[in-house]
């Protein structure tokens, strides 16, 4: 190290990576105070249309309601905690607990509950934040949060140039793992990886131009050039704390990640493309197949490092200032959270 040049950050503290106590603050302070996306607007077009959804073990439900307003809700039944609604999308014409058959409308409001003599208007659903941004449906369980244009404003920036309202859903999906969810977002938010672990990828980009901007926070900007001859180009932009555009030239591509635990996690996948001309569905294919490779290389590299952190072994590492400037920025975005909670 030369004569007054800082050492090197050093990375959180293994613990976070498995321990129940660091998930419960994180689920409070990080993601219960996110705009989450839940589905498509193109999903609830109808009233009793709807999308359900967890936020890091908070279970939410968007519902059109026959005034054709959005609206969100926990789905929790004020009874005994049923689940409302088990489908990830779907219609319904009645609002019914399948328990014990409370009965509520789409504003929320309790309708009926058999057999019980009961205040109904204390007993309504609990709102949370929905809306709409070029498409897509958001929830946000703090009722303190930035109005989602300001939440969403520099991936609005980066995104104005693409045709996002008009792409078209091919395929989605989504993947478990046993993985924490910082691991994988660590994994995401450095290139330093890609030579070693995704040789398609490094094939088709150009290292020498690859670049990360971190701005503030809470967003990160990935560019790569296409090389010579490359499958594609690619422009990802991270909001984080867990939704990922990721665009090329053919359409774009929104992963998510999704906490499950301490120690589990799931990544939802929607490609989008700018025609769904039958003629090019396997060139369509050929390349969610490809962008899918290199998520499964991604998740491989995560389960063996999550099986280190908990090891026992490792403890804090240090992170380069160099290649990993958006895993610092990543790690401070939660630092920042659980310090918020130990002031408390």
């Amino acid at each position: 190290m030369k004569d007054g040049q800082s050492l090197d950050p050093e990375t959180l503290p293994a613990s976070l990576y498995w321990t129940p106590d660091a998930w419960e603050i994180e689920r409070r302070e990080i993601w219960a105070k996110s705009w989450v996306l839940v589905g498509l607007a193109s999903q609830v077009a109808n009233p009793g249309d709807y999308v359900s959804a967890e936020i890091a073990g908070y279970p939410v439900f968007a519902i059109r309601g026959k005034d054709g307003v959005l609206r969100g809700f926990h789905n929790v039944c004020r009874h005994r905690a049923s689940p409302l609604l088990r489908e990830c999308a779907g219609h319904t014409d009645r609002l019914s607990c399948p328990y014990h058959r409370w009965l509520y409308d789409f504003e929320g409001r309790l309708r009926g509950a058999p057999d019980m003599n009961i205040d109904k208007e204390q007993y309504g659903l609990v709102p949370v934040l929905c809306e709409t941004w070029r498409g897509f449906i958001f929830i946000a369980l703090d009722a303190e949060i930035e109005p989602l244009p300001d939440w969403l404003n520099d991936i609005s920036t980066v995104a104005l140039r693409h045709p996002i309202e008009s792409m078209k859903l091919a395929r989605q999906f989504s993947v478990e793992a046993d993985v924490n969810w910082k691991t994988y977002c660590d994994n995401y938010a450095e290139a330093w990886h890609i030579p070693t672990i995704h040789p398609g990828l490094n094939d088709a980009i150009d290292m020498r131009g690859y670049r990360i901007d971190a701005i503030g926070l809470r967003v990160q900007r990935h560019y790569a050039p296409a090389r010579d001859g490359g499958q594609t180009d690619g422009l990802w932009v991270w909001r984080l704390p867990g939704l990922f555009f990721n665009m090329y030239n053919w359409g774009m591509n929104i992963g998510q990640v999704e906490p499950l635990g301490p120690k589990k996690m799931r990544l939802t996948y929607r490609y989008l493309f700018n025609d769904l001309d039958p003629a090019k569905q396997k060139e369509r294919d050929d390349l969610i197949d490809w962008a899918y490779m290199v998520a499964k290389e991604d998740l491989d590299i995560c389960h063996a490092v999550q099986a280190n952190l908990e090891a026992g072994i490792y403890d804090r590492g240090r992170l380069s200032s160099i290649h990993e400037n958006g895993v610092i920025q990543f790690q401070e975005l939660v630092a920042a959270a659980h310090q918020r909670h130990a002031a408390r």
